[in-house]
C-alpha cells in the first residue's frame, strides 16, 4: 500500500511578550514619598555617631618619661614571654637531637634568655641594615664589604643554631593538643603565645581613633591554605 505523506508541522507561532511599562524615576521628594505609599504607622530612630575620639598611648604610670626604644619594645615583648621562648627553645631542640640521628652531629647548648635578646635584636638589624647574605654580618676584612657589630655579641654559628631551633610554642603541648594533625584548624599555633601577648599588649597600650580606615592589602597567592579567602570579583582573584 502506498503510503500518504503527512503535511510538516507548522512552527508555533510566538506571542510577543507583553511589555511592562516602564517606571519613571522619581524626579523629586515627593515623588518617591507617593511611591513608597503612607507612613504613618513606620517607625525610626536616627543612628548617632559617637563624640570624635583621638587616638592615644595608655602607658603605665611606671614607664619612664625619657624613655628608650628599648621601653617600648618591652611592653610588647615581655621578660617573661623571652623566658617561654627560650625554655620552649631548648626543649624543641632536645626533642629534634633524640628523634632526629642528622641532628646530634650539630650540637646544641642550652640557650640563654640574655642571647635570645641579642639574636631578636640581630634579626631587627638585619631588617634595618639589609645585606644580600647573612654571612657578610660576621666580615672583619673592611675591603671585602662593611663591617658590623653582631659578631662582637654573637658568632655566626650560634646564630644559625639558634634560628634553627627557635621554637615559640611548646612542643610538647603542641603534640598533647593534635595541632600536628591534618584535622587542626588553629593553624597559627606555633605563634602562641607570642600573638596572644602582642594582641592584648596592643589593645592596653593604645586607643584607637574614633575614625578608623582599614585598607585590606590584596597579595596573589598560588599555595593552597585553609586560611585563604578567594575573592573572585577583584583585580586579583587569587
Amino acid at each position: 500500500m502506498a503510503k500518504t505523506r503527512q503535511p510538516p508541522k507548522q512552527p508555533k507561532k510566538q506571542q510577543p511578550k507583553k511589555q511592562q511599562p516602564k517606571k519613571q524615576k522619581a524626579k523629586s521628594l515627593k515623588d518617591i514619598l507617593r511611591q513608597l505609599g503612607p507612613i504613618a504607622n513606620v517607625s525610626y530612630q536616627p543612628f548617632k555617631p559617637e563624640s570624635k575620639r583621638p587616638a592615644q598611648a595608655l602607658l603605665p604610670t611606671s614607664f619612664p618619661r625619657n624613655a628608650h626604644p628599648f621601653d617600648y619594645f618591652s611592653l610588647f615583648f615581655t621578660h617573661d614571654l623571652f623566658r617561654t621562648i627560650t625554655t620552649n627553645t631548648n626543649q624543641y631542640a632536645g626533642i629534634q637531637q633524640i628523634h632526629v640521628p642528622q641532628e646530634r652531629v650539630r650540637g646544641w647548648t642550652n640557650l640563654l634568655v640574655e642571647e635570645l635578646y641579642v639574636f631578636i635584636g640581630s634579626i631587627i638589624y638585619m631588617g634595618v641594615h639589609e645585606e644580600p647574605q647573612a654571612e657578610i654580618y660576621w666580615n672583619t676584612d673592611f675591603n671585602k664589604g662593611p663591617l658590623h657589630s653582631i659578631s662582637s655579641h654573637m658568632s655566626l654559628y650560634r646564630f644559625e643554631q639558634i634560628k634553627r631551633f627557635c621554637h615559640i610554642s611548646c612542643p610538647e603541648s603542641d603534640e598533647r593538643e593534635g595541632y600536628h594533625l591534618p584535622s587542626n584548624k588553629k593553624w597559627w599555633y606555633k605563634l602562641e603565645p607570642l600573638a596572644s601577648s602582642i594582641q592584648a599588649s596592643s589593645q592596653r597600650y593604645y586607643s584607637l581613633s574614633s575614625e578608623v580606615s582599614i585598607d585590606e592589602l590584596m597579595v596573589r597567592c598560588f599555595g593552597r591554605h585553609d586560611s585563604l579567602s578567594p575573592l573572585s570579583f577583584t583585580p586579583q582573584p587569587r
